[in-house]
C-alpha cells in the first residue's frame, strides 16, 4: 500500500447553493452601482439573508479592478429587494460594472474549487498565476501552506537535463523534477517533501541557461473564516459561526490510502506559563489573571487554557494583555440541560427562570431526544448573556410562559468547558481560536445549517490543537472525502481581529 504525497490532498470550499458533489462555483457579475462597502448583483435571486456570512473573491481581469483580483470579501447581509451584498469591511476600490467574482455560503456540498493556499509575491496564484522574471515558460499555480512564510527560490537547470527545484530561505533544495515536455500542475517539493508548488510549464519557452527566481510567500487573510467580529457584536451579543471544508484523497490508485488521517488546528504563538495568584471567575464583571511570563503571547483578543492542577482544564478569553497581567472577560455563557420541551426553542430566543430570576439568550439548541410536538423534547441549551442561575426542575420560560423544564442546575463556561477557580502554579497556554468536528458525507452531501450561526445537526465539536491532541481517522481511501466543520465562538463586544488563526492541519502515513 502506497502513501499519497501531499499534493494528493485536496481541501475544497463548500456552499449550500450547490446541488452536486464537485460542482463548479458559479461566476457572478457586478451591477452598475457597487461601492467599496456593497456589491450590486442584479442576477442573484436567493432570498434575503441567504448569503449572510458568505465569503467571496474577485476573479475578473478588468484593468479597472485589477486591485481586486484574489481579494477576499465577507458578506454582512444580502438584500434581495436592493440586489446588494453589504460587506463587513471596505474593498480596496469599488468594483467596476461587469466585474466577475465568486461567492460561497458554507455547507451542504463540496465544490470543485480547492481552498486557496499561500500568496506568492502578493498574488493569489490560484486566481492569478505568478511568473518570475528570469525563468521564462514557468508559472506558479499554487503554493502549499506547508512551505510556511518566507522567501521561496525556484531554480532551473539545463544540465544534465532540464529540471526545477525549490527551497525556502537558506534550507537545502528539494529533489529535482525533470522537464521533458509541457506540463500542467506539476508538483515541485521542498527538501522534506511536505511543502510544494504546482507549476505549469511551456517547454518551448524555457531558457537555454540555468537561472533562478525568488518570491515572497505569505499567508492570505480571510479565505476560510471571515474577520467580522467587530460588526457582529456591536449589538452587545456574541455569536458562534460554523464553516465547512471538505478534505479529499485525490489519488486514483486504490492502493493509495491516507492512514492515521489526523486533523488539528493552529493556535496563537506563546509558551506555556504558570498562574502566580488564584483567580475566581466573575459572571458579570471583567477580571485579571497574573502569570509568570507571557512575553511571547499576543497582546489582545485571544483565548487561554488552564491545562493542569487539581482536575480538568478550563478556558478564558483575554481582552488584552499588559506585561504579565491578562485582563479577561467575565463568564457570561453557559449550559442548561432541559426536558419536557413543548415549544420549539431556537437560537436568539430570550428565556427566564422562576427561582432566582435567571435570564439568558439561547445561542444554540442541541436536541438529544423526544419531540416538541409531543411535549417530550430534551437536550442542552448553550446560553449567552447569562444572568443568575437556573436550578434543577425549574421552569424554563419564554415571555413568562413555561416551554420546558431544567433537568439539572445550569453551569457556566465556554466551548464545552466548565468554569472553575484557577490557582497559583496552574499551567496555562494560548488556545486555538476554533473548534472542529467531523462530518462523513451521505450520498455526497454534508450537513446544511440554515445559517452560519446555527450548528450543523449531530456534529460533535472539540478542541484539537497541536498534532499531539489531533482528531484521528483510521484512513481515507483513494477518492474518498471527509467534511471538517470549524466552530468559532465570538464573545460579546469582541473587536475585529486580522490575525485570527483559522488554520486546519492534516497529516497521514
Amino acid at each position: 500500500m502506497a502513501t499519497p504525497t501531499p499534493d494528493q490532498l485536496g481541501v475544497y470550499y463548500t456552499s449550500k447553493d450547490l446541488t452536486a458533489d464537485g460542482a463548479a462555483i458559479p461566476n457572478r457579475v457586478t451591477g452598475s452601482d457597487s461601492s467599496v462597502l456593497s456589491i450590486s448583483v442584479p442576477a442573484m435571486t436567493e432570498a434575503t439573508d441567504f448569503w449572510n456570512g458568505a465569503i467571496g473573491t474577485f476573479i475578473g481581469t478588468s484593468t479597472a479592478t485589477s486591485a481586486l483580483r484574489g481579494f477576499f470579501f465577507h458578506v454582512r447581509k444580502w438584500d434581495l429587494a436592493t440586489k446588494k451584498l453589504a460587506l463587513a469591511q471596505p474593498l480596496p476600490i469599488a468594483p467596476a460594472t461587469g466585474d466577475t467574482f465568486q461567492i460561497i455560503a458554507s455547507g451542504k456540498t463540496a465544490s470543485n474549487c480547492e481552498v486557496h493556499a499561500m500568496k506568492v509575491s502578493g498574488k493569489q496564484p490560484e486566481i492569478e498565476p505568478v511568473a518570475g522574471t528570469s525563468i521564462t515558460g514557468v508559472t506558479i499555480k499554487k503554493a502549499s501552506a506547508l512551505l510556511g512564510e518566507g522567501t521561496l527560490t525556484l531554480s532551473y537547470v539545463t544540465s544534465p537535463a532540464r529540471a526545477l527545484t525549490i527551497r525556502m530561505g537558506s534550507a537545502n533544495p528539494g529533489p529535482e523534477v525533470t522537464i521533458t515536455a509541457n506540463a500542467t500542475n506539476l508538483p515541485v517539493f521542498n527538501a522534506d517533501l511536505s511543502g510544494y508548488v504546482l507549476v505549469d510549464v511551456n517547454f518551448t519557452s524555457l531558457p537555454t541557461s540555468s537561472r533562478s527566481d525568488t518570491f515572497t510567500i505569505t499567508v492570505p487573510k480571510g479565505n476560510l473564516i471571515p474577520s467580522m467580529e467587530g460588526y457582529e457584536t456591536n449589538d452587545g451579543a456574541g455569536r458562534t459561526r460554523y464553516h465547512l471544508i471538505v478534505a479529499k484523497n485525490k489519488s486514483t490508485s486504490p492502493l493509495d490510502a491516507m492512514t492515521a488521517f489526523s486533523i488539528w488546528t493552529g493556535r496563537p504563538a506563546g509558551n506555556q506559563t504558570t498562574v502566580t495568584a488564584s483567580y475566581s471567575y466573575s459572571a458579570d464583571t471583567p477580571g485579571s489573571i497574573s502569570v509568570s511570563n507571557a512575553s511571547t503571547w499576543p497582546t489582545r483578543g485571544f483565548w487561554v487554557r488552564r491545562t493542569v492542577s487539581g482536575g480538568s482544564g478550563d478556558i478564558r478569553y483575554v481582552d488584552y494583555r499588559s506585561s504579565n497581567t491578562l485582563y479577561v472577560k467575565p463568564v457570561t455563557w453557559g449550559y442548561l440541560r432541559f426536558q419536557n420541551g413543548t415549544t420549539e426553542l431556537k437560537p436568539g430566543m430570550a428565556i427566564n427562570g422562576t427561582t432566582y430570576s435567571a435570564t439568558a439568550i439561547i445561542d444554540q439548541v442541541v436536541l438529544t431526544g423526544g419531540s416538541w410536538s409531543a411535549g417530550t423534547a430534551a437536550g442542552t441549551l448553550i446560553l449567552k448573556k447569562f444572568i443568575n442561575s437556573f436550578y434543577n426542575t425549574e421552569a424554563i420560560r419564554v415571555d413568562n410562559v413555561q416551554v420546558a423544564q431544567a433537568v439539572a442546575s445550569s453551569t457556566r463556561g465556554y466551548r464545552g468547558y466548565t468554569a472553575t477557580t484557577w490557582y497559583n502554579n496552574d499551567r496555562i497556554e494560548p488556545l486555538s481560536d476554533i473548534d472542529i468536528g467531523l462530518n462523513l458525507p451521505s450520498a455526497g452531501l454534508y450537513k446544511n445549517p440554515e445559517t452560519e450561526n446555527i450548528a450543523p445537526d449531530g456534529i460533535t465539536f472539540g478542541i484539537y490543537q497541536d498534532q499531539t491532541e489531533a482528531m484521528i481517522l483510521e484512513s481515507v481511501m483513494a477518492g474518498s472525502s471527509v467534511g471538517i466543520w470549524t466552530r468559532e465562538t465570538i464573545l460579546d463586544g469582541t473587536q475585529a481581529r486580522q490575525d485570527l488563526d483559522g488554520s486546519v492541519y492534516i497529516s497521514w502515513y
